[in-house]
């Protein structure tokens, strides 16, 4: 039986992951987990501008760990698994990347750079087409262009995961991250 992969899709909001995303869906019969669907879906007040207050964002936190959790107890049976998530920063890559690996799956980072002046142009078009959907300011746009953390080569070669922060293991780092991620994922991730 081949071992299961739980695709990492990177990058910025208009990059293109949850096109991608349903492209890797229908392609390997994956489950696709896209917290955008279910922030929206449950709570619609969040949404499209309601998610920028500090309570409402927690909910993104709290949907992401579980999608996790679902997502790895799918891989840990062998089914393939997209996470659409975006996932800015190397740890939360890395993190990730570790957690597939306790549960006997491989992590496949899918990085899709887009450029300023494009991204602007597609999420107004997203947002022309869809009003429903999350409203993101130029001015937003410039400074996450400034904080996202682009995959390297170990990262989108299937490398090694690097260690955890200091004083952390990955599951630790892991459940700081996503609040309703469950502790079974081990301390030693």
């Amino acid at each position: 039986m081949d071992v299961a992969v739980v695709h990492l899709v990177v990058g910025l909001p208009g990059a293109g992951k949850t096109t991608r995303a349903k492209e890797l869906e229908a392609r390997l019969r994956a489950l696709r987990l896209t917290p955008d669907e279910w922030q929206l879906g449950l709570f619609p007040e969040d949404g499209p501008t309601g998610w920028r207050s500090p309570e409402r964002a927690v909910h993104r936190d709290r949907i992401e760990g579980l999608l996790i959790d679902v997502g790895l107890r799918a891989a840990e049976r062998g089914l393939d698994v997209v996470l659409d998530f975006g996932l800015w920063s190397r740890d939360e890559r890395s993190a990730l990347r570790r957690l597939a690996e306790s549960v006997g799956a491989r992590a496949e980072v899918v990085y899709l750079p887009v450029g300023l002046a494009e991204q602007q142009r597609r999420v107004a078009a997203r947002y022309a087409a869809d009003p429903a959907q999350f409203l993101l300011t130029a001015e937003e746009l410039e400074g996450w262009h400034a904080v996202f953390e682009e995959p390297d080569a170990d990262e989108l070669g299937g490398g090694p995961v690097p260690p955890a922060p200091p004083g952390s293991t990955w599951q630790g780092w892991a459940a700081a991250r996503w609040p309703s991620l469950p502790a079974r994922y081990g301390s030693s991730a």
